[in-house]
């Protein structure tokens, strides 16, 4: 009886403080990724086109679409009293079994779990004296451990980070050994690195290093990301900052060997040699050495004997190659000091436009006053401007009526709701703004937007997308001299190649930097002869100049698929056998790069997406070749077809795309280029002349010569009036009703045609001026135009077409690229 009244008393006191105890429990919850800002956690996402929608405990918000880099999901751990769960899961139960909600609230949950504690104690009691009673008379003998496995039962298995980049990881603990060297420690002293939770979902990583020193921890931070479009170089290469900036490049084969590592240090630093004046920078073991080794008289040697002097140690003394591995292998070190990245400089150009709430600010009366909106975005927009006011007008009704409800309403003017509006269509969180209007109210009407905004996404995301083309249009014009100085100095650097017969090879944005004063950046871009553009990494480069023997030196084969083609591919051999001239052809793997280069430069974009896709699949038809060294004929045409398939049609719709500003820069044409883009801008005249006479002689639309004449001749004002007039049908006889669909068709497709050809010949003309300018447009279709026609041959006959129709219906077809049609007449 003694032992029962203790169970219960020992059962009702844990029923009163177990539930008490913390417990951890993990949730998974949806997470917002926010550019520069702290990321945030919601319990449900929706996107629109322009926005990201959450909910937070029930309450609603968004965020601009562009402002978000990503959503996903993350696990929550968090420490809550085990009552709180308890009592969770005693509603869920009790409510399946139909009890009344007010009876289950009334039922306390320790109640529930004295009972259990109570039977579990006299269970155990039980059972520990009979076992207690069965040890005494020998009838339970005690098992023997196995010493061999660990007595707190815990696996001695650990877990690997998750996630995280096996290169990105040996890259911090190279630096987080080298941290260890510069404070003067062992290289077994206890360390520790960690990713910065702010940098996990950014390319760049940030890393807390961290060192026991003789008293205290020591730490500091370093970064590294990936570098590059899609790692489409041969080594993989990251962007480091410690101490300085570098990069590090990791061959895909790995180098142990000393003698081979300097042997490939040794000739990048003759093609530099070979390269001068152009600025370069290329692996060089004095960039890590410098930081752990000081030598004698280090202050009076310059660049070239400094890294001799530490070629010579690393020989001499094999101590010190262990501080130029990553991981068991060598890895090659670029210091950039103060240079910056040409993909870095084009996408700042490209950011630096401005946000909606800037536009908006900038113009507040528009948004009210359709002359001024009109005036503003052009008449085109009127629609806009319309769907806009309708969009107010359920915002304002649903923030009165919040207002009303709170008893606000004499102090919260129009004036404001109107302002709240504005910020909202920009993504701006105005909640935290007002000082004088109670934080509750305002998220009430910021919720109330939210709700608005998601049920008329249409009228949004058509505001949205008007506002950031005028900012896109704004910011184009600020940075366009800077644009064409970029391209100018890229025409520039392919011709100083080709005079110095070297090819690179793997010309890219994120290979190449602005040389200039670091002092002078971003002003220097405003003048091209202030600055150059200068090279990073040499490693794919070919020399053009045969040697002794006749030949040239096989380079690296691969490249970055964004600007690459089928030629970065194939042995020196194939595309002799089937290209012909072999320094022509690896001189147009840099021109095409080039294409692609100046592409981006003008309009942030990537010229040939569909053409990198297709890399996967060339790769695959080499693969199944008789031979992948030595491809026959027929794969190489099948190879050759798939690229340029896919990078016409990318070129042809890009440049449709972005015509307005390619057409809108001019840049400077090279005296080396003068004579290549001269003669192909004669040919395409000569194409479309033809192609101008084939349009109207094969057209079913007329019997008589004297009508086909007068097209031929005709102007553009005169075609234009012939428009106006076909469309006109009411002002038309009645026999020509019925064809004026097809004319009006007709005469838009001569239209550009003859728009065309007249932009070739402006841009002949500006041959006979000193300084050459062309289009954007024209030169980098004549550049295209002078790759496409060496590296797809005419006897291989014309490029698979998805859709294809005869002459005649060309001709009264509306074509939107007639005029950037791949000519295929070589």
């Amino acid at each position: 009886m003694k032992q029962l009244v203790l169970l219960i008393l020992f059962s009702i006191g844990c029923a009163f403080f177990i539930p008490l105890l913390p417990v951890e429990i993990t949730s998974e919850r949806q997470i917002i990724y926010i550019h520069g800002g702290e990321p945030v956690l919601a319990d449900h996402v929706s996107r629109s086109d322009q926005f990201v929608f959450y909910e937070i405990d029930g309450k609603s918000g968004m965020f601009m679409r562009s402002d978000v880099s990503s959503v996903g999901l993350i696990q929550i751990q968090k420490k809550v009293p085990l009552l709180t769960l308890m009592d969770r899961h005693k509603k869920r139960l009790l409510a399946s079994l139909g009890l009344d909600a007010n009876m289950i609230h009334r039922m306390d949950t320790r109640l529930f779990l004295s009972i259990p504690i109570l039977l579990l104690s006299w269970g155990l009691l039980t059972l520990t004296t009979q076992t207690v009673r069965r040890v005494k008379t020998g009838t339970l003998k005690p098992r023997r451990t196995d010493p061999s496995k660990p007595a707190d039962g815990h696996s001695s298995a650990f877990t690997e980070e998750n996630g995280e980049s096996s290169d990105l990881r040996n890259i911090a603990m190279f630096f987080l050994d080298l941290y260890k060297l510069q404070n003067g420690l062992n290289k077994d002293a206890p360390a520790r690195f960690a990713m910065t939770a702010d940098s996990a979902n950014k390319k760049t990583k940030v890393f807390e290093l961290g060192v026991k020193g003789d008293r205290d921890w020591l730490t500091r931070r370093m970064s590294v990301g990936p570098l590059g479009e899609e790692t489409g170089s041969k080594s993989k290469c990251f962007y480091v900052i410690y101490d300085t900036h570098m990069v590090i490049k990791i061959p895909p084969v790995p180098v142990t060997d000393i003698v081979k590592y300097v042997g490939d240090i040794r000739r990048e630093v003759q093609i530099v040699t070979s390269l001068a004046p152009i600025a370069c920078i290329v692996p060089m073991v004095s960039v890590v050495l410098n930081k752990v080794k000081k030598l004698p008289y280090e202050s009076s040697l310059n660049q070239e004997q400094l890294e001799k002097r530490f070629i010579r140690l690393v020989e001499e003394e094999p101590e010190y190659q262990e501080y130029l591995k990553i991981g068991d292998q060598f890895a090659f070190f670029m210091e950039l000091s103060n240079s910056f990245f040409l993909g870095h400089v084009i996408d700042d150009l490209h950011q630096a436009r401005g946000n909606i709430g800037e536009e908006l600010r900038d113009a507040p009366e528009a948004a009210w006053d359709q002359e001024a909106f009109t005036a503003r975005y052009g008449l085109e927009a009127l629609s806009v401007f319309e769907e806009l006011q309708t969009l107010y007008q359920l915002c304002e009704n649903a923030a009165k009526s919040a207002i009303f409800d709170s008893g606000q309403g004499e102090s919260i003017h129009t004036f404001q709701i109107k302002k709240w509006f504005l910020a909202s269509i920009a993504g701006e969180d105005f909640t935290q703004k007002e000082k004088d209007v109670p934080q509750a109210l305002l998220a009430q009407i910021k919720e109330a937007f939210t709700r608005v905004f998601k049920s008329n996404q249409k009228n949004i995301n058509d505001l949205v997308h008007l506002l950031k083309s005028q900012l896109e249009a704004k910011g184009f014009m600020r940075s366009r001299q800077q644009i064409e100085n970029i391209a100018s100095n890229m025409l520039q650097l392919l011709c100083q190649l080709n005079d110095k017969r070297i090819a690179l090879r793997d010309l890219k944005p994120d290979n190449l930097f602005i040389d200039a004063n670091p002092e002078n950046y971003p002003v220097c871009l405003n003048n091209e002869a202030n600055f150059s553009i200068g090279v990073i990494d040499v490693e794919t480069a070919a020399t053009l100049t045969p040697s002794k023997d006749g030949t040239i030196s096989q380079p690296l084969l691969g490249g970055t698929p964004l600007y690459a083609t089928p030629l970065h591919l194939y042995k020196n051999q194939t595309i002799v056998s089937f290209f012909g001239d072999l320094p022509h052809g690896l001189h147009l793997q840099d021109w095409f790069a080039t294409i692609a280069i100046i592409f981006k430069a003008i309009t942030g974009k990537n010229l040939f997406p569909r053409a990198a896709r297709s890399f996967p699949g060339i790769l695959k038809i080499l693969k199944s070749s008789r031979s992948k060294s030595d491809p026959d004929e027929t794969t190489v045409k099948a190879m050759s077809q798939k690229y340029w398939v896919a990078a016409t049609t990318d070129f042809k719709t890009q440049l449709s795309s972005f015509s307005k500003a390619l057409r809108q820069l001019t840049l400077a044409i090279p005296d080396a280029m003068a004579a290549v883009i001269t003669e192909e801008l004669r040919r395409e005249e000569a194409c479309l002349e033809a192609a101008i006479r084939k349009h109207v002689n094969l057209s079913p639309l007329f019997k008589s010569d004297k009508n086909r004449l007068f097209l031929l001749n005709a102007s553009i004002d005169t075609l234009h009036k012939q428009m106006a007039r076909w469309s006109n049908t009411s002002q038309l006889p009645e026999q020509h009703r019925q064809m004026a669909p097809q004319m009006v068709v007709f005469l838009k497709n001569l239209d550009r045609l003859k728009k065309g050809l007249l932009e070739k010949q402006h841009a002949l003309s500006a041959f006979d001026d000193p300084v050459h300018r062309i289009s954007a447009y024209s030169l980098l279709e004549a550049m295209f135009q002078v790759a496409f026609r060496y590296m797809y041959k005419a006897r291989w006959k014309t490029l698979p077409k998805v859709n294809t129709v005869s002459a005649q219906q060309a001709a009264v077809k509306d074509d939107q690229s007639m005029v950037t049609a791949i000519l295929n007449d070589n």
